[in-house]
């Protein structure tokens, strides 16, 4: 395919020259049509200097057609070739038709043509010529006259203004190639400018972002798209880097418990027994379970819930969701209590409602005060739609709600149990942003944990 250079200079040089073709043929035909009004004109007067050379009246004097009959002479052939000038024929009718005079380098008859009209003629010589004719009189003393002029200067006029159309239009095409190369590279320098930039776009530069001042008008939705596409690489690029360093991170401790209970054993075999077994088991569930809720947050952060734009029930949701953690809240005196109506409808992804409600369920049986009751409700606030889950929290301060949602992160008092990954509240809240949600954390009165989903 041709570059963008090549097609709009084409494109414009072409425009040019079918502008400058359509100006010269205007130009020419004007002009042609002008001189041969001129000549047309001139024509006209010559033939009224016949008129005026001699009466014409009645037609007495000696001529090609013999004697006049009564009236005044004929204008000789010498006195007509006087008045007129050279290269003008001229021929002259009686009004009987008989042949009056005519020019002596006449070798054919001219045309008689209605008055005040004119043709173009080719004589037997091949000249063309302009010819004219008029009546003069009336009746048997009436005279007709018929007077031609060759289109040699015509002609030549015409060639001159060609040859000087050609000369400009070549000059002209020469000015308009170097005027169009220079306006269109300089139109094309802002692309070659984004070109230049995105060639130096690598892993190291992902956060630097295209300027759109000084781009033309058209340039700019497109500059504006670069830039989202630099923000989304780069989330993504740091989410996979985030991905790797958590998990190496995470997998680190449970690797090296491992690794020492194994070496142990292999020393003193005698030693370790069952439990060193049963400390290895312990390591490498966590380390599945650190895997198992990384690569559930890589696939809802990768993938987008189905919006099937159907409603389902909340409070049986509800119900499955706390089922999966009722055993650990009874073990810790942990109850729920729902305050939904049972017609209450939620919108969305079923399956990715199950993530997100799981987990804020999970993570109350998990840290809530041991004896409490967790509750959850619905209502609006603001005319947006709120799911909130409450659940007392009396060793969780205010400092530690923005930390709440970090990967990996465990307060020192109530996170510290090495069975846990961390990742609960991530999930959720990367099941929230898939599905257009938000979810808030504070502290109210009484050291209540309340985590809120609001419907945007």
């Amino acid at each position: 395919m041709k570059s963008i250079r090549r097609r709009l200079t084409g494109w414009f040089l072409a425009g040019l020259a079918l502008l400058w073709l359509g100006a010269g043929a205007s130009v020419y035909w004007s002009y042609r049509a002008g001189l041969m009004a001129g000549l047309e004109s001139e024509l006209q007067t010559l033939c009224r200097q016949v008129r005026s050379t001699g009466s014409m009246g009645g037609g007495g004097g000696p001529g090609r057609g013999g004697p006049g009959r009564g009236g005044p002479p004929m204008p000789s052939a010498q006195q007509l070739m006087e008045v007129l000038g050279p290269g003008v024929y001229w021929q002259i009718w009686q009004a009987t038709g008989d042949e009056s005079s005519r020019s002596p380098s006449l070798s054919n008859d001219l045309p008689r043509i209605d008055e005040g009209r004119s043709e173009v003629i080719t004589l037997e010589d091949g000249t063309r010529a302009m010819c004219t004719s008029h009546q003069f009189g009336m009746g048997r003393g009436g005279q007709f006259v018929s007077v031609a002029r060759p289109l040699d200067e015509v002609n030549e006029k015409l060639a001159r203004l060609l040859w000087m159309m050609a000369l400009t239009g070549l000059g002209s095409a020469a000015l308009a190639w170097f005027w169009v190369r220079f306006v269109v590279k300089d139109g094309l320098a802002p692309l070659r400018r984004i070109a230049d930039e995105t060639e130096k776009i690598d892993v190291a530069s992902l956060r630097d972002r295209f300027d759109e001042r000084g781009l033309p008008l058209e340039l700019q939705p497109i500059v504006r798209r670069l830039n989202e596409l630099l923000v989304r690489m780069e989330t993504s690029f740091t989410r996979e880097q985030r991905f790797s360093a958590d998990l190496a991170h995470e997998m680190r401790t449970p690797i090296a418990e491992a690794k020492m209970i194994a070496e142990t054993a292999v020393k003193w075999p005698d030693e370790g027994g069952p439990d060193a077994w049963k400390d290895i088991m312990a390591s490498v569930e966590r380390m599945e379970s650190v895997v198992q809720s990384m690569l559930q947050l890589a696939r809802i952060e990768r993938e987008s819930p189905q919006r099937t734009g159907t409603s389902f029930p909340l409070h049986p949701l509800i119900e499955e969701c706390w089922s999966d953690h009722a055993g650990l809240a009874a073990n810790r005196g942990v109850t729920i209590r729902v305050e939904t109506a049972m017609e209450q409808t939620l919108e969305g992804d079923r399956a990715w409602w199950i993530h997100l409600l799981g987990n804020l369920l999970g993570n109350a049986a998990n840290y809530a005060d041991k004896n409490s009751e967790v509750v959850v409700s619905e209502g609006r606030a603001s005319e947006e739609a709120v799911l909130s889950v409450r659940n007392s929290a009396s060793q969780l301060d205010e400092e530690a709600v923005p930390h709440l949602f970090d990967r990996f992160w465990r307060a020192d008092q109530v996170r510290g149990e090495s069975e846990h990954s961390g990742l609960g509240l991530a999930l959720a809240q990367a099941c929230a942003d898939a599905m257009g949600l938000r979810i808030e954390a504070s502290i109210l009165p009484g050291s209540i944990l309340e985590m809120r989903v609001v419907q945007q």
